[in-house]
């Protein structure tokens, strides 16, 4: 087989598999209201990481000091 045409081929099988993965998860999302609740603290813990990050991040000597720990 031609180099071109397996190249299409990982590629095509690739975007399949990404799709059957995408459609899996939404399925799963929809039908089990636990994984909602779990997706959604995930979501606010990356956020006050994210803050966290940004703010320790500073060339503030020892800024982290100043955040709140709860």
């Amino acid at each position: 087989m031609p180099h071109r045409y397996q190249l299409f081929e990982k590629i095509a099988f690739s975007l399949v598999c990404w799709s059957a993965a995408a459609c899996s998860a939404f399925i799963a999302y929809e039908r089990c209201p636990d994984i909602k609740v779990v997706l959604h603290a995930g979501e606010e813990a990356l956020r006050y990481s994210g803050k966290y990050s940004y703010v320790c991040a500073s060339p503030v000597a020892d800024a982290c000091a100043q955040l709140p720990t709860d």
